[in-house]
């Protein structure tokens, strides 16, 4: 052992001064090329497989301009809050859900190649009186419909999917396949796979989950190529290229 220790020493006494910084610089360096690498495979192969890793903008959900909650409108049964507790109104009632149908603001879903996104004033039909004034989201969607004020402007909801631009994706055929089989809905609700025909909106949870339970929207199907084909082949549908690509 002494004689290794003396060994070294002579080593140390030898070594360049620039070999003893370039050893440990080469040496940190390399664990760091090797984590951004692994960093890059993950991100690739989850980016492939699955939903990409929610770092750098890559999120699943964003904060909308206005807070507009899906359990309130198209939810059903009794409201409650964050803590769990029952949300009620002035009087000390509890507030119910409204049970929207989805095609109730998403109306083109039908017919149309996307779902559409409510205008402005379709809100304000209802709010110009519905909610309290002391709403923060109201009181910017009044602004917005020019209810309040005289600058009506368009509300910019963020969006939560979105396909590739070479990738073509059109509702209506898949809104009126699912409507008569509805065996092949995904995510259903109880009862509606055995059904003999469903209306749309019972068909949206194969691709978007139950939104009607989501107090923020959020994408929860990866909807890569995979999944898609696996799909379409299951249901009989076409599965050459042109079928979903431009």
């Amino acid at each position: 052992m002494a004689s290794l220790i003396s060994f070294i020493r002579e080593r140390n006494k030898t070594t360049p001064t620039w070999l003893k910084i370039l050893i440990p610089v080469l040496a940190v360096g390399g664990l760091g090329v090797i984590a951004v690498l692994a960093a890059v495979v993950a991100f690739v192969v989850t980016g492939w497989l699955g939903q990409p890793v929610p770092v750098l903008g890559f999120d699943q959900t964003f904060t909308q301009p206005i807070d507009f909650p899906h359990t309130v409108h198209a939810g059903t049964g009794q409201l409650t809050d964050a803590s769990g507790g029952l949300r009620t109104n002035q009087a000390g009632e509890p507030l119910e859900a409204l049970g929207l149908d989805c095609t109730f603001c998403h109306r083109t879903v039908t017919t149309q190649a996307n779902a559409g996104v409510p205008p402005v004033a379709q809100c304000s039909f209802c709010h110009q009186a519905i909610g309290p004034d002391s709403s923060e989201g109201l009181t910017q969607l009044r602004t917005n419909a020019g209810i309040i004020g005289d600058n009506p402007s368009p509300i910019n909801w963020r969006r939560v999917y979105r396909m590739p631009d070479h990738v073509r994706f059109v509702h209506e055929p898949h809104i009126r396949y699912l409507t008569a089989n509805p065996s092949a809905v995904g995510n259903a609700a109880d009862g509606v796979n055995s059904a003999a025909s469903v209306k749309p909106a019972l068909t949206c949870s194969t691709c978007h989950g139950d939104v009607a339970a989501m107090a923020q929207v959020e994408q929860v199907e990866s909807l890569k190529m995979g999944q898609c084909v696996d799909c379409h082949r299951d249901n009989g549908a076409p599965t050459d290229c042109a079928a979903c690509h431009q």
